[in-house]
């Protein structure tokens, strides 16, 4: 890719889109691409979260953006506001973790220079909260410093971005790029040599029958979570329910553009979660309104313990999910009852309507 470069710029550092870094680091080492869920992992093999980058220049690299939660934050100052920002990284990296069953996680790193990319790699950590100290000699009205013992970070309210200065890489590899000198002629010369297949491999993985289902309501314009239903279904009056009891609400608008997506009502399918595990699931409840695991408690004892790890009786609010980065759900049908789910980041679902 980087050979290509003169496609895109005149530059003689090497170019490489961070999307097409993503897929061939996934490709090359059959990883799951995780890019496309917003989290903080963008890739995963053998409980191995992996944040990747790429970049050209100095070290003090962007790791999150916070922009939906500003409204929590924008009074605050000084280390009040490093320390709530440091909460909200830690809150993100545990919920990517207890997800996608992630044991440790790590920086996967090109680093572009002058006809060369180095591969690095480095410690992706939480932010040790106890450890915070602020640079004041450092920054300014838009720009925080602060460091934590382990690394220095900053946060620019103006950009709601927290960034790192990563300081502590270690070299894997580095390797020269010959950056061809007119590579649109190199392109023709490849479509008149052979043209380009997709192997039966390649569509076997790649899976378009996807939908896309919201985590929350509306209520006067405003994102909120039924306290008696969804992700609160436990709560519900009537019967004595289990506290695991949750569902994935399903509403008219989704069941009548995607008729036909799962089996009919009460039939049961095989559901794969983030983390590799399977379970059954159905649509039940009048209309078809729900997913819900069988039993359905199963669903909820893994997110609600596991995943959100908070105690039997907490309300999920929609708050509660823009601090964890989700809150939608992405189904993929692999084959006739066999499904899997997966935990999307704040506006998925906006944006499968609006380019679906």
């Amino acid at each position: 890719m980087g050979e290509l470069t003169n496609l895109f710029s005149e530059s003689n550092n090497p170019f490489l889109h961070y999307r097409a870094h993503e897929n061939i680091f996934c490709k090359s080492f059959i990883a799951e691409n995780l890019a496309r869920y917003d989290c903080s992992a963008d890739a995963i093999k053998d409980k191995i979260g992996i944040g990747l980058k790429t970049w050209v220049g100095g070290d003090d690299q962007k790791v999150a953006e916070f922009g939906k939660l500003k409204g929590n934050y924008a009074g605050l100052k000084g280390l009040d506001l490093v320390i709530q920002i440091a909460k909200y990284r830690n809150e993100r990296i545990r919920i990517t973790k207890n997800i996608h069953g992630i044991d440790i996680m790590i920086y996967h790193i090109v680093k572009r220079i002058p006809k060369a990319m180095q591969i690095l790699e480095g410690a992706f950590d939480y932010i040790d909260i106890d450890g915070i100290k602020l640079l004041t000699e450092r920054g300014n009205k838009n720009n925080t410093y602060f460091t934590d013992g382990k690394h220095t970070y900053h946060f620019s309210t103006s950009k709601n971005t927290l960034y790192m200065l990563f300081d502590d890489l270690q070299e894997v590899d580095v390797f020269n790029v010959d950056i061809i000198d007119d590579p649109y002629q190199y392109l023709v010369s490849l479509k008149e040599q052979s043209s380009i297949l997709t192997t039966k491999e390649e569509k076997d993985v790649c899976y378009e029958n996807q939908i896309c289902l919201r985590l929350y309501s509306y209520r006067n314009g405003e994102k909120f979570v039924m306290s008696k239903s969804g992700l609160n279904q436990w709560n519900a009056s009537g019967r004595k329910r289990n506290p695991n009891e949750i569902y994935i609400p399903y509403p008219i608008e989704d069941r009548k553009s995607n008729e036909g997506f799962f089996p009919p009502r009460d039939t049961t399918f095989n559901l794969e979660l983030p983390d590799k595990t399977v379970i059954s699931a159905k649509v039940c409840q009048a209309g078809g309104k729900a997913i819900m695991s069988n039993p359905n408690n199963i669903l909820g004892e893994w997110l609600l313990r596991e995943v959100f790890e908070v105690k039997e009786g907490t309300l999920i609010t929609y708050e509660m999910l823009e601090v964890y980065g989700i809150d939608s759900v992405v189904f993929t049908k692999r084959a006739e009852g066999e499904y899997a789910i997966d935990f999307s980041g704040i506006g998925t679902y906006e944006e499968f309507i609006e380019n679906s």
